[in-house]
């Protein structure tokens, strides 16, 4: 699904508590997170290899895919990320439009926001704080994983506007099946339009081409 994509060389920080113990990130909690976790993120730092990957996620698209790749601030803006947290806002187009356009924000905090096809959104990590204590290892395994759908023309999108609802299904071998339905009260009216026109029929859309 990732062919000629290599994974960047990754080196993991440790981070040490106040009595110099490695912080267990990923696997902290047993039940409750503690209280005086939420709202902070002691060493966003951490989420910075996830940027590392899409980087290289769009080197690789860009080298082995027939697409446009170009700047585009106006990403970032339809999200409304704060243009001060953005450090790049990239869109890449397919040039067959039956294939899934793909956008993707690098923000300070460090994460990303990656969109793919007319309406899916995901952000990594997806909160960030203490309490959330999201596996970096997994993040990237996820990322990699959605972006590959999609080039692979594993990635599908079910809009039903009478019903409300939108539906995200992900079909790979590599990665199994996986579903992601909600409603569409966050979604204007302009997006809407946007998303029925360039919808494929099915919902399913086609594999990238190769270069």
């Amino acid at each position: 699904m990732l062919r000629g994509y290599k994974r960047p060389d990754i080196k993991f920080a440790e981070y040490l508590d106040e009595l110099d113990t490695p912080i267990p990130y990923g696997e902290r909690w047993y039940r409750e997170p503690d209280s005086e976790s939420y709202s902070v993120t002691e060493h966003p730092e951490r989420f910075a290899p996830v940027q590392q990957v899409a980087r290289a996620l769009l080197s690789w698209m860009q080298e082995q895919f027939e697409v446009r790749c170009f700047d585009d601030p106006g990403l970032a803006a339809e999200l409304r990320i704060p243009p001060d947290t953005v450090v790049s806002s990239v869109r890449i187009l397919p040039l067959n439009s039956r294939c899934a356009p793909l956008g993707m924000i690098l923000t300070t905090f460090p994460g990303v926001h990656l969109e793919l096809g007319a309406l899916y959104h995901a952000v990594f990590p997806t909160c960030g704080c203490d309490a959330c204590d999201e596996h970096v290892p997994e993040m990237i395994e996820e990322l990699e994983a959605q972006v590959g759908a999609a080039v692979s023309g594993a990635f599908r999108e079910s809009l039903d506007i009478g019903a409300g609802r939108l539906v995200h299904r992900f079909v790979a071998k590599e990665t199994g099946f996986s579903e992601q339905s909600g409603g569409l009260d966050d979604i204007s009216p302009a997006q809407l339009a946007k998303a029925q026109a360039i919808l494929p029929p099915n919902g399913a859309w086609e594999a990238w081409h190769r270069r």
